[in-house]
């Protein structure tokens, strides 16, 4: 009697795009966008089988105690992403990171993904989330990273050490990265995405984490 051989379930994956659309970073949004258009493409060229969802966020208007949560992309396969322009956002109010993060890790715990990986960029501190405190957004994340998810902190023109240090994230994903080379910290990252999306051996969170060469790179003015 031939042998059964069992099949192998896929490894589901998901990658979530998280930008700070506040006001601050009018001077610096299509560089930004230019960068996420870069980093699916690259998915695309290495063939990671994953689904990208692109979301927006700030506080409605200056001060505004309302969070807008717009999901711009949901769900797309990289081949079929249709790139990020000015039409789908612009920016405007404030940054309710916390909030959003939180939202984020909801929607990404309620996928059953295998491997996530989330690039959450911003341009400055957190200044207008009402549901989530500091602590509460950390705690989020840190389910995320013992699931081996990867977490990426990248500061747009914004030293964000400390930032992504109180949201528990490590150093070694976490980034700060001058205007002129957001579209090069955006490659960088596409790059390490088709090895975490491997099976080979050590291609965990950790495969997307920064060397000091790169982060000395995209910090050049």
């Amino acid at each position: 009697m031939a042998k059964q051989i069992k099949p192998v379930r896929p490894v589901y994956q998901h990658d979530f795009i998280l930008i700070d659309r506040s006001g601050s970073m009018q001077g610096l949004w299509e560089d930004a966008l230019g960068g996420v258009n870069s980093y699916v493409k690259k998915l695309a060229k290495d063939k990671v089988d994953t689904g990208v969802t692109v979301i927006f966020f700030d506080s409605e208007g200056w001060g505004g105690s309302a969070m807008s949560f717009d999901v711009a992309r949901d769900r797309i396969t990289p081949e079929t992403f249709k790139q990020l322009t000015n039409e789908d956002a612009t920016p405007r109010g404030g940054t309710p990171l916390s909030d959003a993060v939180g939202r984020l890790v909801t929607m990404a715990e309620a996928g059953g993904y295998d491997k996530v990986s989330i690039i959450i960029m911003t341009d400055g501190h957190e200044n207008a989330s009402t549901e989530y405190s500091v602590a509460d957004a950390k705690k989020a994340l840190d389910r995320c990273r013992q699931r081996d998810w990867v977490v990426q902190f990248l500061g747009a023109n914004f030293q964000n050490d400390a930032q992504a240090a109180s949201y528990g994230n490590h150093m070694g994903n976490t980034a700060f990265t001058t205007v002129a080379n957001l579209n090069r910290s955006f490659e960088i990252l596409g790059g390490k995405r088709g090895l975490y999306s491997s099976g080979a051996i050590g291609a965990s969170a950790d495969s997307m984490s920064w060397t000091a060469q790169e982060k000395a790179e995209v910090s050049k003015d």
